[in-house]
């Protein structure tokens, strides 16, 4: 499955500068490979400040998950090294910006980890459903809820990249249909974790209708972290939706600041939650015995 994503967004990509070049019309001074798409220079100074706190982040996470051997949850610091390292491509794609490996890198590691990072709360969701409270809280069975959520997520993927291989053809008809198709992709990506956060709301609503106070439970503050993380993300879901919406050229698109703001740190902010909440404590505090969950109303 990674490789395959790799692969997804690799063609995408290509699809992305050649429709960039193919759209650009000749002037004095042709435009270079990251202006053409990006329709900005990359800022050094924030690129260097995004990956410094990328790479904090990626340390502690790399120090919680290795004191609490938590391997199932290797996706989140791992994903956020390459986050860093995406970050730190933007400098000298700055200094080179006609350079197509360094864009296509620095492009690669800035779009795939966001995909693990959704990934890992996917997977805390199910632990916590099995090992926590009790699989009847779940509308989809705990223990699938990863799986459908990734090949969602991978169909997604999918769908974006058809929609850039066809936005870089020559044809207006064939572009504006694969615009269309790429934004597409974007709102199903958006809506369907949008329901992986209605799931998390049913299970808390659940919870609560059973008389249960989750301020009260060892387990309590996995309901807050998912939810809270989860807001964060979706946030840098409607701002891709919207970004790509406005087109090419989008006030969105042209202003270097908003990737920052409304991108680079919702991320940051949600993967941080887990440095200070990371969840194995609170699994482990609260297996529960057998039939507990189901015996109290």
């Amino acid at each position: 499955m990674p490789s395959a994503n790799i692969l997804i967004i690799v063609a995408f990509l290509i699809g992305v500068v050649r429709a960039a070049s193919g759209n650009s019309t000749s002037s004095f001074e042709a435009p270079t490979l990251v202006s053409a798409v990006f329709h900005y220079d990359p800022n050094k100074a924030a690129a260097i400040v995004a990956g410094v706190l990328y790479s904090i982040a990626s340390l502690c996470l790399f120090t919680r998950l290795f004191m609490n051997k938590a391997w199932w949850g290797l996706c989140l610091p791992i994903a956020s090294t390459f986050m860093a390292v995406g970050f730190f491509m933007r400098i000298p794609m700055a200094t080179n910006p006609d350079s197509l490996p360094i864009f296509m890198v620095q492009q690669l590691f800035t779009l795939l980890p966001p995909a693990a990072f959704l990934a890992f709360n996917y997977i805390l969701y199910g632990r916590f459903i099995v090992n926590c409270v009790d699989r009847r809280y779940s509308w989809i069975k705990p223990e699938k809820v990863a799986r459908y959520f990734v090949i969602s997520d991978i169909t997604t993927f999918l769908i974006q990249g058809g929609g850039g291989g066809l936005e870089a053809s020559k044809n207006v008809t064939s572009e504006k249909l694969g615009a269309n198709i790429l934004l597409a992709g974007l709102v199903a990506q958006t809506l369907s974790f949008a329901l992986f956060m209605i799931l998390v709301a049913y299970a808390w609503r659940g919870i609560l209708r059973d008389g249960f106070v989750p301020s009260q439970e060892p387990w309590g503050p996995i309901l807050w972290i998912l939810m809270f993380s989860s807001t964060a993300y979706l946030i840098r879901c409607i701002y891709r939706v919207i970004e790509l919406g406005q087109g090419n050229g989008g006030y969105l698109l042209t202003h270097e600041i908003y990737f920052f703001l409304l991108d680079s740190l919702p991320l940051l902010i949600g993967i941080c939650t887990y440095i200070i909440f990371w969840p194995t404590k609170y699994l482990e505090m609260s297996v529960k015995p057998a039939n507990e969950m189901t015996g109290r109303y």
